[in-house]
């Protein structure tokens, strides 16, 4: 093309010329690419939906973590160890709570979820995996109680407590939602107070319509959303992720996803008239996992329940509770009790394993775990007892 263009025009003019075909290029690619965000973010691309009667929903579970730390390999440890594949999201990049949710909607569209397919996700450097049966039992419960697709879904039959939200965040004691100002103006009170008062005046707004089964305040107490756990209908999230990123667009200074989600967990239940609709999740859709039966943030109690164990704040808060909650676990007793014999088959199936890693760019990889967690203290219950670095 450029020898082209110097018969015609000239070396300076053919220069020129090759110069514009270039910016023209890169608009066109800054355009595509541009193009792909508003789809990922307006839910533009197609639905996966599942074909035919007899597709089994495929159960999905990931971390965002972006570098290996001792807590996360105590926690791929305890996946390996209880029969769970853990995906890890976001290798290599620069995390952000809010921008995190990016990359579990990349990775969605990658595997090609179906809209009745489960995702859990959790946070990936300060917990760890209970028991098999528990997980087993829990999951069950929710695909069999939530709805499997869009059409299914039936707000009526969620609010009778016939039907589980399709979508569960963890539920706790603390209420923390420290940007709550962006959106909702503050009356003086403490972030605790302010964070609560969302909470009370969505369920006083909708008292009589019976909103106990998606929104209450708890007898344990337990009344609040933590971002550090959530489980849901791929199809649920989806459409979940649509009125996040239209919350994330009112504002640029968005740094916590905590806050985002309770507000679009309230908003979906009280539905202030002064909201745009696009800012409004269908009622229902999203609760808390009131029962624990999924994410536990312990508390000082004993752990009877809960599929992952969390462990928020400064990990040396938990060093004298680690040990009690631990021990509760049977894949750790097995490790610490085992004979000679079977703690070497625990050593060589660790050395054997490898994990599922996605890097920021979206590439996955299968990497070695004793390539990236010493195996001598992944394999020593004395190490994994520790309160270990995020």
């Amino acid at each position: 093309m450029l020898k082209g263009a110097r018969a015609i025009y000239g070396g300076t003019r053919g220069r020129l010329y090759a110069a514009m075909v270039g910016v023209m290029l890169l608009t066109v690619l800054w355009f595509l690419g541009e193009m792909s965000v508003r789809n990922k973010e307006t839910g533009t691309l197609l639905r996966k939906k599942d074909s035919g009667r007899n597709y089994t929903p495929r159960v999905y579970y990931a971390v965002v973590h972006t570098r290996y730390s001792p807590g996360w390999c105590r926690m791929i440890v305890s996946s390996i160890l209880t029969n769970a594949s853990v995906a890890t999201l976001g290798m290599g990049g620069w995390y952000g709570h809010v921008k995190r949710w990016d990359w579990i909607y990349s990775y969605m569209v990658r595997e090609k979820m179906r809209e009745s397919d489960v995702i859990m996700l959790f946070d990936g450097g300060d917990t760890y995996f209970t028991d098999a049966g528990v997980r087993e039992e829990a999951v069950k419960h929710f695909l069999d109680t939530t709805p499997k697709i869009p059409e299914a879904f039936n707000e009526t039959a969620i609010l009778r407590g016939e039907m589980t939200p399709p979508m569960l965040f963890t539920a706790e004691k603390g209420c923390a939602t420290p940007q709550l100002n962006i959106m909702v103006k503050p009356e003086g009170r403490s972030e605790f107070q302010n964070c609560k008062k969302l909470f009370d005046d969505a369920m006083d707004a909708t008292r009589g319509v019976g909103v106990e089964n998606i929104l209450r305040v708890n007898e344990s107490g337990r009344s609040y959303l933590n971002g550090g756990g959530v489980i849901a209908r791929v199809w649920a999230l989806k459409e979940a992720l649509k009125v996040f990123f239209n919350l994330r667009r009112q504002s640029l200074i968005w740094l916590c996803d905590q806050t985002m989600w309770t507000i679009v967990l309230t908003w979906s239940v009280s539905r202030p008239k002064h909201v745009k609709p696009k800012l409004l999740l269908r009622r229902g859709i999203i609760s808390l996992d009131y029962e624990t039966r999924f994410f536990h943030y312990p508390h000082s109690v004993s752990v009877e329940s809960g599929v992952v164990l969390h462990f928020p704040t400064s990990i040396s808060a938990w060093r004298n509770l680690m040990p009690k909650y631990l021990n509760q676990t049977s894949w750790f007793r097995a490790l610490r009790d085992s004979s000679f014999q079977q703690k070497n088959a625990y050593r060589r199936l660790l050395e054997n394993s490898s994990v599922e890693v996605h890097t920021v760019w979206g590439a996955r990889r299968y990497m070695k775990l004793s390539g990236v967690c010493p195996l001598s203290d992944i394999s020593d219950p004395r190490w994994l007892i520790r309160p270990l670095r995020k």
